[in-house]
């Protein structure tokens, strides 16, 4: 229950209703006060219609993802609003207004809230003396005043509100990187572990029965009998000894890949109002890659939740003929007139660049796709085939 009133959905229902409330309350104070249906009681409803149509579709999945669809509706919303201010002199219409502040707060920076605020509040004063100025000039200006400060409050919670969904979201990112991270250096302790148990079994062991053979082979030599079938034993099971521990070693040796498709996913669960695929033909042996391409994946997602408006995005992560790993993050979002790349698309590229790789983005009618390229490590049949062109 918590959760709900809390979220978007609550937002926009109780939004809804208020202005419902306000149209209905007003049209039957209009009416009551006139009598009878009048021809300009048409106009005032149909333009509280209107006012109430473009919120419904201002906070419907519609408009969602289109920003210059929830550009038109705030604007023709606006228009509708100025012209009740000058049709009805009820002046709680003015709820009307902080209902649109509220939306633009939710759009455009707080810079350009604060002036669409001065531009609603001064409509509101003047129709207020417009209407009320021949009859008390001090009750108008008093009302607008009150209701003003109506509006800066509505904009400064919303505001308020919107810093804070901004920073639980970037705090459950960094979470969800921070226990993608842990997987991968959790997954390198192991190697290094494993790496430095053969060491130690190659250096000690491997050294004490390497002597302890040759000490047998000598004995085998100066032995007679009985005994010496007992010698060729003992060292026919130290040859066997040491031949099982070399194979031992070697298996510890070996690199197990990463298991970055499990990192990436601890990363995007539990992102909410986006579906998420992965699609990993590949695998990663290299922590040092592994963990760059982790915090340009989540630099990228930050992108795709922030800018797009998408509904779905793949991350696909494959390994070229050539040796060299790709990354690819592509969404829904459709496509975006002059991308300008901010810091997150400026982060990711300067991190790639830096580990020898390069980062490209475009966007078409599918949506927007940033590749990533990294240069892997070489094979030994690589290695020759170069010596060989040289």
């Amino acid at each position: 229950m918590d959760s709900f009133w809390s979220s978007t959905r609550a937002q926009s229902l109780t939004g809804g209703a208020v202005l419902v409330i306000v149209s209905a309350l007003s049209v039957y104070l209009l009416a009551d006060a006139a009598g009878q249906w009048r021809p300009m009681l048409t106009v005032i409803s149909t333009l509280f219609a209107l006012d109430v149509i473009c919120f419904v579709l201002f906070t419907s999945a519609w408009a969602e993802n289109s920003r210059q669809r929830l550009l038109s509706l705030l604007w023709l919303q606006a228009a509708a609003i100025v012209s009740l201010y000058f049709l009805v002199d009820i002046s709680f219409v003015a709820i009307l207004g902080i209902v649109w502040v509220v939306q633009a707060t939710e759009m455009f920076p707080i810079r350009t809230a604060g002036w669409l605020l001065l531009g609603s509040v001064s409509a509101f004063s003047v129709s207020q003396v417009f209407h009320w100025g021949n009859d008390s000039l001090m009750l108008a200006l008093t009302g607008s005043v009150t209701l003003g400060l109506f509006h800066v409050f509505a904009m400064l919670a919303t505001h308020r509100a919107r810093s804070e969904q901004a920073l639980r979201e970037e705090t459950a990112a960094l979470n969800r990187e921070l226990v993608a991270t842990r997987e991968l250096l959790s997954e390198h302790s192991r190697q290094s572990e494993r790496l430095r148990i053969a060491r130690d079994l190659h250096d000690l062991l491997g050294h004490h029965l390497t002597a302890q053979i040759l000490q047998l082979e000598v004995a085998t030599h100066i032995t007679d009998g009985a005994g010496r079938q007992k010698v060729e034993q003992a060292l026919a099971l130290g040859k066997l000894l040491l031949s099982d521990l070399r194979t031992a070693v070697s298996e510890l040796r070996e690199d197990e890949p990463i298991n970055f498709r499990d990192a990436v996913q601890k990363l995007v669960s539990d992102i909410p109002g986006i579906t998420i695929e992965l699609s990993f033909s590949a695998t990663l042996d290299e922590i040092e890659l592994a963990q760059t391409l982790l915090r340009c994946t989540r630099e990228a997602l930050t992108n795709v939740l922030r800018h797009s408006g998408a509904s779905r995005c793949v991350i696909t992560f494959t390994r070229h003929s050539d040796n060299d790993y790709v990354l690819q993050v592509q969404d829904n979002g459709g496509k975006r007139q002059n991308i300008v790349a901010g810091n997150g698309l400026k982060g990711i590229k300067e991190r790639i660049e830096e580990a020898g790789g390069s980062a490209h983005w475009r966007s078409d009618r599918r949506g927007f796709l940033l590749e990533i390229r990294l240069p892997g490590e070489r094979t030994a049949t690589d290695s020759a085939n170069a010596a060989g062109a040289a």
